[in-house]
């Protein structure tokens, strides 16, 4: 029993580190919320230009998810491009800090893969005339 509570107390103390490196919080900063990492006065004067941070730090996403909304962004909202290595270091702080975790929830389905509506309205409607004219994509974003 002694052997036990010996090899038991040394695998505890062993545990220790372990348990006090998985605790450690990355600090905020407290103008805007964001996490304090590597890549983060990037995203702060990039993204913070059109709007608040909390729009974007609610938000979870893998790089790719990262890099889809930032294409989307380019494509539709006027972002400007970004050289190649700010890009990359903008989503690497996105996707490591507002990644995936257990409140992970799956985009939204693009309106041309939803089934037929029995409820018409005039907003239907128009994206049932604007899918038909070919002016809705049929990928997601």
């Amino acid at each position: 029993m002694k052997r036990f509570l010996t090899m038991f107390a040394l695998v505890a103390v062993g545990a220790l580190p372990a348990l006090a490196e998985e605790k450690q919080e990355v600090p905020v900063d407290p103008v805007t919320g964001m996490k304090v990492a590597e890549g983060w006065e990037l995203v702060r004067v990039h993204c913070t230009v059109c709007h608040s941070p909390q729009q974007f730090l609610q938000q979870k996403g893998t790089q790719s998810t990262w890099t889809d909304i930032i294409r989307w962004m380019q494509k539709s909202g006027g972002l400007w491009q970004f050289d190649a290595d700010t890009e990359s270091k903008i989503i690497a702080y996105l996707a490591d800090n507002y990644g995936p975790d257990g409140a992970f929830r799956r985009a939204p389905i693009p309106g041309s893969l939803l089934p037929e509506n029995p409820y018409m309205t005039g907003a239907k409607a128009e994206f049932e005339a604007k899918k038909k004219a070919g002016e809705v994509p049929v990928e997601a974003p």
